[in-house]
């Protein structure tokens, strides 16, 4: 067990998975924010902060699931599809009126 920690399969895999867990939980996060501040039935400036504070949860459960997935790749397709769906949600409703 011990000789499987050495190895460079297990350092890509925490590689992965840290990033994942940072770089993907930031962009979730963002994209999490940005569509939820866009769908928020109240003014622009009102709803930017509830918006944010929700995303400040939004990023440690991404950053747990990277490291609660079976791989990194499907730790990579969890990540990149809540980027996905969160992007698309902010890139429809558009400019809130």
């Amino acid at each position: 067990m011990a000789q499987d920690r050495r190895g460079w399969r297990y350092r890509v895999n925490i590689a992965a998975r840290t990033l994942a867990g940072t770089i993907g939980a930031y962009a979730v996060a963002a994209l999490f924010g940005a569509a939820l501040a866009r769908t928020l039935p109240i003014g622009r400036l009102d709803a930017v902060i509830p918006a944010t504070l929700l995303a400040f949860l939004v990023a440690p459960a991404v950053t747990i699931w990277a490291f609660l997935a079976r791989g990194p790749w499907l730790a990579w397709a969890g990540v990149i599809a809540l980027a996905a769906l969160f992007g698309a949600i902010a890139w429809f409703t558009g400019q809130p009126i």
